[in-house]
Order: structure tokens, then sequence, then C-alpha cells
């Protein structure tokens, strides 16, 4: 008589092992982003303090660059998101940019300057930047603008591409260019007055 043997599941890639490391790795990379900046970054310092052999890192990440804007992304980007919190999409708006600015005051817009400044002699690092940072920021604008056309508070004529570079350009102006403040004085302003003008102008053909 054959006894049955019992089946194993078979491993899947992704497994929580490999996740875990993975996890592990990235928030190891972002403390050591944060402690040290882009300049003091290696990949020896993420493998010493996640506990990781550099070749797992590089298994995952070509080169420092990569890593560090992606750990960068993991640990910041939740906290940009733009919720809906309320009927009136022009709140929401404001909201959104008050809190991602107080988001750049700190040690965040520090590392951000310096990933841009990385990204000027690393290809990939600028394109990481523009493609999973820069532009799910835009488009989450302009989700907020377009409900804001539709609910009456901006005019349907309005350009909402150069609304959301007035609004988001002198911000990353001062960040990135001036290195002059972006506190709650100046985004009132910025908004007062950008939000002004869009209602003035309905747009032209």
């Amino acid at each position: 008589m054959k006894v049955k043997r019992k089946a194993h599941p078979k491993r899947t890639p992704g497994r929580p092992r490999s996740a875990a490391s993975r996890s592990a790795i990235l928030k190891a990379a972002y403390q050591l982003l944060r402690e040290r900046g882009v300049t003091g970054f290696t990949v020896e310092g993420v493998a010493a303090r996640a506990g990781a052999g550099k070749a797992t890192i590089y298994r995952w990440w070509h080169h420092k660059g990569t890593l560090a804007i992606e750990a960068f992304l993991v640990a910041v980007v939740p906290k940009l998101d733009a919720a809906r919190t309320s009927s009136s999409a022009v709140a929401d708006l404001r909201r959104q940019v008050h809190a991602t600015a107080s988001i750049y005051r700190g040690r965040v817009g520090v590392l951000l300057r310096e990933l841009v400044a990385l990204g000027q002699a690393d290809p990939e690092t600028s394109r990481r930047l523009r493609s999973d940072f820069v532009a799910p920021r835009r488009e989450a604008a302009m989700v907020t603008l377009r409900r804001a056309q539709e609910l009456g508070e901006i005019p349907a004529g309005a350009d909402l591409d150069v609304l959301v570079d007035a609004l988001w350009g002198p911000i990353f102006h001062r960040l990135l260019v001036s290195h002059t403040k972006i506190d709650r004085r100046f985004i009132d302003r910025l908004l007062d007055l950008v939000l002004a003008g869009a209602m003035q102008s309905p747009g032209r053909e």
C-alpha cells in the first residue's frame, strides 16, 4: 500500500522573507539618508544597518542612487497623498499645498535638493524623480483642480496646466534655487494671488 506524501505549497516569487528583507533595507536606507545626506550615503552603510549583504542590495538596486531615491519615495510619498477631505476642492487644494510646504521646510526638503543635484549627474535618479515623484504630485494637484472646475470654484476655461505650475513653481524655486522661506505666510499669499487670477481669467482659445 502506497502512502501518499503530503503536498507542500510551492514557494512563489516575492515570498514574505524577500519582502521583509527589502523593507528592512529601504528603512535602513532612509534612516542613513536622513542622518548623513546623499554625500554620506553608501551601500556599505545600508548593508551594515539592515543586516543584509551587499550582493542582495545590488540585486535589487543597480547603484546607490536608485536605492536612495526609492527609499526617499517609500518614506515620503505617503505623507504627500492628496486626500479629498471636504466638499470644497479649493479648500482641499489649500490644505494640500500647505501640507506639502510644511514637509519641504524640514529635512525632506534638504534631501530633495540633494537628490535633484544627484540627478544632474545620474540620469536614472533624475528619471525616477520625474516619473515617480514629480509626475504623480502634479497629477494629484490636477485632479483637485478638475474637481474645482466641476464644482464651479474655478472657471471652466481656466488653463489648469498653467495654474498648477503657477502654484507649485514658486515653491520649488524657493526650495531648489533661492533657498528662501516657504512659510505659511508665503503659501497663503501665493494661493490667494494664483486663485484670484484664475477666477478673473477664464482662459483664451
